[in-house]
């Protein structure tokens, strides 16, 4: 399995790449190590087992075909001081696409179950068209961030990024008619490291950026109201609708249209420079609010 950072010496972003890396462990089986946020020590981050399950997904791929799409549900939740095991099977494929099913388990018990489309990008003109991008994704990217692997705290979101590697910055964002009132926010995003003529690399990082902030977005509107809240993503999706690069910046609009019953619905957009919709990701999390009572209330 090819990988981005192949070189000894140390640079920004080979961190996070070296991380998702997987190695193989039989016929279409591979093992790999995740990292937990602050937010939730100990847990697995969600995004890292995306990418992973999309890299042992790709690795089993016919040479040629790019990722088309990836559903994960996150079934339990993983243990990031355990190896996980990713099991791919080939539901079918043929000339310009091929579609796996991808298990991820730690000693038999599942934390994850995706399925991985790849197709063949088109390179003749066709019909096309797309919702307009919006006002901040035509704006300037911002300029590069300090040197280093890029690890610390992302600005806006409290916690620590697993694996590090990234490069991100806040961006303006607008309400639309897809966000409720208050459930909205933008960021520019890039990988830290030069990745290469790797389609699958770039797919993977994107997914692994992706759930960055997707449960926060979803209780925006609610961050000042009393009790504790325990979150957990239930699902995740993400669609690639170009060829793109990761290691250019990519401004990614998020939103929530819907809260209710304990669920909520987050969407997110990825465009690149030229305003062209790259990718689109949806999520699904679970929040429970516990209000504390006062004695003798």
């Amino acid at each position: 399995m090819k990988n981005p950072c192949f070189h000894d010496r140390p640079a920004p972003g080979c961190r996070l790449i070296r991380d998702l890396s997987l190695d193989p462990a039989g016929e279409g089986a591979y093992t790999g190590t995740t990292r937990s946020g602050r937010a939730a020590p100990g847990r697995s981050f969600g995004g890292a087992l995306v990418a992973q399950a999309l890299l042992a997904a790709g690795a089993t791929a016919p040479a040629g075909l790019s990722p088309g799409s990836v559903h994960a549900y996150f079934v339990t939740p993983g243990d990031s001081t355990r190896p996980v095991r990713y099991t791919v099977t080939a539901l079918g494929e043929g000339q310009s696409w091929a579609l796996r099913q991808v298990t991820a388990d730690q000693d038999g018990t599942v934390r994850l179950s995706a399925q991985a489309s790849f197709r063949r990008f088109r390179t003749t003109a066709g019909s096309e068209h797309q919702r307009p991008a919006p006002d901040g994704a035509l704006e300037e990217p911002p300029e590069p961030g300090p040197g280093g692997d890029g690890c610390g705290c992302v600005a806006g979101y409290g916690f620590h990024i697993p694996g590090c590697g990234t490069d991100s910055r806040e961006a303006e964002s607008k309400a639309d008619s897809g966000s409720a009132p208050g459930a909205h926010r933008a960021t520019w995003l890039r990988a830290r490291h030069d990745l290469g003529e790797l389609p699958a690399w770039h797919a993977a990082l994107l997914a692994y950026a992706s759930d960055i902030g997707s449960i926060g977005v979803v209780d925006l509107p609610h961050a000042a109201e009393p009790g504790i809240r325990r979150a957990a993503s239930v699902d995740h999706a993400v669609w690639f609708h170009r060829p793109f690069r990761f290691d250019d910046w990519l401004w990614y609009g998020q939103r929530s249209p819907v809260l209710t019953g304990g669920r909520g619905l987050f969407e997110g957009g990825f465009y690149d420079g030229g305003g062209r919709l790259v990718a689109s990701v949806t999520q699904e999390v679970a929040i429970r609010l516990f209000v504390r009572v006062s004695d003798g209330a």
